[in-house]
């Protein structure tokens, strides 16, 4: 029920502030939140985009003072509901030069709500390597010289031991000093992966951000809130996927299911289907070498991340991982199947701080020269990058995460590569220079659509069809149509994901749940309607729109949604999709057409009207 009293933001979800940070004269000012904006964006992704459009200006350089970072929470964050202890990072991607938003368990979140804000802005550069430390209302920037230089996992320790278990703290590593466009940044071993926002955070100088809080979150109606997450969790918990497979398995439950449907990335895109599968799958980790199941963040229930003892060539080490996307890239897509060797390499992405999908393509890209004949062994200073080659895969990764020698190269991702190689783009796997997730669109038609439209570039997880084309969720979909119901499942789910994205949620919540559930626990939350279940759509709609205006004024355009040409014109090989290519032009004619959006993808002034973005965005 619609409370028309007066009641702030602060009793709403919302802790009703917004901390401007400015490196460059090392001070800080607090600007109250609108609720005119809380109500059309809710927070997270949306508040994010809106803050980043409206603090650059087109052009602005992703590794300039100018370039804010932006911290953001959404109205559960800090509450009682599932998974609500995440937080998204917003910026100007160096990787792709769109709007980037990447998201990160852990308590970081949490903490940063309890400390009393919604949202940090940082931007500037300090003079010198810098944290910045939050506790309360006590802001403070400090030197970090002894840090510079260290790794993730490192860095968080130390800030640990220096400032009190209590605190939590988002850090770079060395890649983030450097400015890799494929950095990324550390909450412990979660991470905010894709895009580059550990680079910008390096650009500013700045090694790690550290909170401690002492407040709490307030909801509008305590009852009905308790009433709406415990509906949430007991229908997490009647879930198969959700209660029993990604308990048990991780995100690496659906390895084999992808590889027979024949969507399993395997030596970078050439084929679907991968002969090693049984070797890397989730089952085979489950015997070996994952030792225990954990949670990364507060009020979660489906408790997928994995801790590997690796006992074989690399004994005693201990990993965080890995997970769907990391078996993929740096297992399939090199042709590796060593699990030892691949969860190494994610231990050596976390600890340098980069990301695991843009890694393991860029070596599977390398492989790809190397087989092709293009390069040769004195191009890879001697590392032999064959296909299966689980040596060349460790190397090949510590190469990136250190940036020496091939990995001065290799860091800065397959767009800027190929462009060294010239015949090479047409298996450069990326789109807008952010490297491809793990499911061939050939063998999914939908997941092509929303690679091609996602505002990031190549992401997954803004609308991720392949869950109905190829697991068989929701009552599955044809994975190999491309009619006009195909693209409105894909808007449908960009959608839900955006709604998602700002209330800042985990996205595996919705293999359990849908967003009824979402909207049962944001209005007693908030204590705003939403216009019902259909106006909560309609605020991840005007999200994705928000999206698209910022990369328009950033000059992307239809020609920028496409796809790597493989998978449009190198018909499958083999699999239940053999033959097939992505038809993409009818599946973006209609997307665009749906939308609202011209036939050069920009939004109409009807339709930034019909969302109200013609009103915040003057």
């Amino acid at each position: 029920m619609e409370d028309n009293r007066a009641v702030g933001l602060e009793n709403r979800g919302y802790m009703g502030k917004i901390l401007h940070v400015n490196l460059t004269n090392k001070s800080h000012r607090v600007e109250q939140m609108d609720e005119k904006i809380a109500r059309l964006l809710l927070g997270g992704k949306g508040l994010g985009t809106w803050l980043l459009y409206k603090l650059t200006e087109k052009g602005t350089d992703p590794l300039s003072p100018n370039n804010p970072l932006i911290f953001a929470t959404g109205p559960l964050t800090g509450t009682i509901a599932p998974t609500s202890s995440k937080f998204c990072v917003v910026t100007k991607s160096p990787a792709t030069g769109t709007m980037d938003d990447a998201y990160c368990g852990g308590f970081f979140g949490s903490e940063l709500k309890f400390a009393g804000y919604d949202v940090i802005v940082i931007k500037g550069k300090a003079e010198e390597p810098s944290i910045l430390v939050i506790k309360d209302s006590d802001v403070s920037i400090q030197p970090a010289n002894d840090l510079w230089g260290a790794m993730t996992l490192d860095t968080y320790r130390a800030l640990k031991k220096r400032l009190g278990m209590k605190y939590q703290a988002a850090v770079i590593g060395p890649a983030g000093e450097r400015k890799a466009p494929i950095a990324s940044i550390f909450v412990d071993t979660r991470t905010a992966g894709r895009g580059g926002a550990g680079a910008v955070m390096g650009s500013k100088n700045l090694k790690a951000v550290a909170v401690r809080g002492t407040g709490i979150v307030q909801v509008n109606d305590p009852e009905e809130f308790k009433k709406a997450t415990w509906i949430a969790y007991r229908t997490l918990r009647m879930n198969e996927v959700t209660v029993r497979s990604m308990p048990l398995y991780g995100t690496a439950n659906i390895v084999e299911t992808i590889n027979e449907t024949g969507a399993f990335p395997t030596r970078n895109f050439q084929t679907g289907r991968f002969e090693g599968v049984e070797k890397i799958s989730g089952e085979s980790f489950r015997v070996e070498p994952w030792k225990k199941d954990i949670a990364c963040s507060l009020g979660c229930t489906i408790i997928c991340s994995k801790i590997a003892r690796l006992e074989k060539s690399y004994k005693g080490t201990e990993v965080d991982g890995p997970d769907y996307e990391t078996i993929y890239s740096l297992g399939s897509n090199c042709g590796v199947s060593d699990k030892e060797a691949i969860a190494y390499a994610n231990l050596l992405c976390d600890l340098y701080g980069i990301d695991t999908i843009s890694t393991g393509v860029i070596i599977s890209f390398f492989m790809e020269l190397y087989q092709k004949g293009m390069i040769n062994l004195d191009d890879l200073e001697g590392i032999e990058a064959k296909w299966g080659s689980p040596t060349a895969l460790v190397k090949l990764t510590e190469k990136i995460g250190k940036g020496e020698g091939i990995g001065e190269s290799l860091q800065l991702g397959v767009k800027r590569i190929s462009e060294k190689y010239p015949g090479s783009e047409s298996f450069a796997m990326h789109v807008k220079g952010l490297e491809m997730p793990g499911y061939d669109p050939r063998a999914a038609q939908g997941m092509g659509l929303c690679y091609a439209i996602s505002e990031r570039g190549a992401c997954h997880l803004r609308a991720f069809t392949a869950g109905r084309e190829l697991c068989g969720y929701g009552g599955g979909a044809d994975p190999l149509s491309y009619d006009r119901a195909k693209v409105q499942l894909a808007i449908d789910q960009q959608d839900e994901k955006a709604v998602i994205d700002s209330a800042v949620l985990c996205f595996f919540n919705l293999f359990g749940m849908t967003l009824k559930e979402v909207y049962q626990m944001l209005t007693p939350c908030t204590g705003f309607e939403y216009d019902g279940y259909a106006g909560l759509k309609m605020l991840g709609a005007r999200v994705i729109t928000l999206t698209r205006v910022f990369n328009a004024r950033e000059g992307f355009t239809k020609k920028d949604d496409t796809l790597p040409p493989r998978f449009l014109k190198e018909p499958m090989s083999e699999g239940p999709a053999k033959g097939m290519v992505v038809h993409l032009e009818p599946m973006l004619r209609a997307y665009y057409d749906l939308r609202g959006w011209d036939q050069d993808g920009i939004p109409t002034k009807e339709t930034l009207k019909k969302f109200g973005l013609d009103q915040i965005l003057s």
